[in-house]
C-alpha cells in the first residue's frame, strides 16, 4: 500500500515563483514594444501571444502556489500545541512586552504630569478668586460699587472688581478645569463626541466669549488631531 506524500512548500519556492511573473511581464512589455515597432510581423505577433500565454500561466501557477502555501501554514498552526506556537512566536512576544510596557510606561507618566498640571490650574483659580474677592470686599467696604469705573461687589456666582474700567470676575475651579479639558477634547477627539459635548453643555464651564472680562480668551489652542473624514450618506431613490 502506497503511503500519501506529502508536498511542503517553501516561502522560497513562492518567491521564486512571483520572480517568474515579474519576468514573464517584462516579457510581454518587450514583446508588445516590438509588435508595435512592426505591427504587421506575424513572427512578433506570435512572440506576443507566446508572451501573455506564459505570463497567464505564471499568474495562476504562484497564485495557486500561494494559495496552498497559505493553507499549509493554517495547517500546520492548527495542528500545532499552544505551547509551539509561543515558542515559535517568542520574538514577537518579547518585542510586545518590551513595546507595550516603554508605551504605558510614558501613558503613566504623561497621566502623572497632567494630573499635577490640572491640579495647579485649580490652586492658581482658587487664588485668582481669592484675589477677586477680596479686593471686591475692600473697595465695597470704601462705598465703591461695581457701577463706577473701579469698585466692587458680591455677585450670585462668586465676586467682580473694576478697577479703572477693567472687569474682573471670578472664575470657579471647575468651570476652568472643565474648559480646559473640553478645550483638548474637542481638539483630540473625533467629532462629534459625547465627553466633548457633555463638557461643552452641562459642565458650567468657562465661556471666554460670554464673559465680559473674557477670562482665557487668550488660551492657546491645543493641537488638533486630524482623522479621516467619514463617507458621506447617500440618500437613496426608489
Amino acid at each position: 500500500m502506497m503511503e500519501d506524500v506529502v508536498i511542503t512548500i517553501s516561502e522560497e519556492q513562492v518567491a521564486a515563483a512571483e520572480a517568474e511573473v515579474s519576468e514573464a511581464e517584462r516579457g510581454r512589455a518587450t514583446a508588445e514594444e516590438a509588435l508595435m515597432a512592426a505591427p504587421n510581423s506575424t513572427v512578433k505577433a506570435a512572440e506576443l501571444a507566446g508572451a501573455l500565454k506564459r505570463m497567464a500561466q505564471c499568474r495562476a501557477n504562484v497564485r495557486e502556489l500561494r494559495e496552498a502555501f497559505e493553507a499549509q501554514v493554517a495547517a500546520e498552526r492548527s495542528a500545532a500545541t499552544r505551547e509551539e506556537l509561543e515558542k515559535a512566536a517568542a520574538k514577537e512576544i518579547a518585542a510586545a512586552g518590551k513595546e507595550v510596557k516603554a508605551a504605558r510606561g510614558k501613558l503613566e507618566d504623561a497621566a502623572t504630569a497632567a494630573q499635577r498640571a490640572l491640579v495647579e490650574l485649580m490652586r492658581q483659580t482658587e487664588a485668582y478668586d481669592e484675589v477677586v474677592v477680596r479686593h471686591a470686599g475692600i473697595l465695597s467696604s470704601l462705598g465703591l460699587d461695581a457701577s463706577g469705573a473701579s469698585g466692587g461687589a458680591d455677585t450670585f456666582v462668586g465676586g467682580v472688581v473694576k478697577v479703572k474700567g477693567d472687569v474682573h470676575h471670578t472664575a470657579g475651579s471647575g468651570s476652568v478645569l472643565a474648559h480646559v479639558v473640553f478645550q483638548v477634547a474637542e481638539a483630540r477627539l473625533p467629532q462629534p463626541n459625547y465627553m466633548a459635548g457633555v463638557l461643552q453643555y452641562n459642565m458650567g464651564r468657562i465661556v471666554p466669549e460670554e464673559r465680559e472680562d473674557g477670562l482665557l480668551s487668550g488660551l492657546e489652542s491645543p493641537e488638533v488631531r486630524k482623522f479621516p473624514e467619514l463617507p458621506s450618506l447617500r440618500v437613496a431613490t426608489y
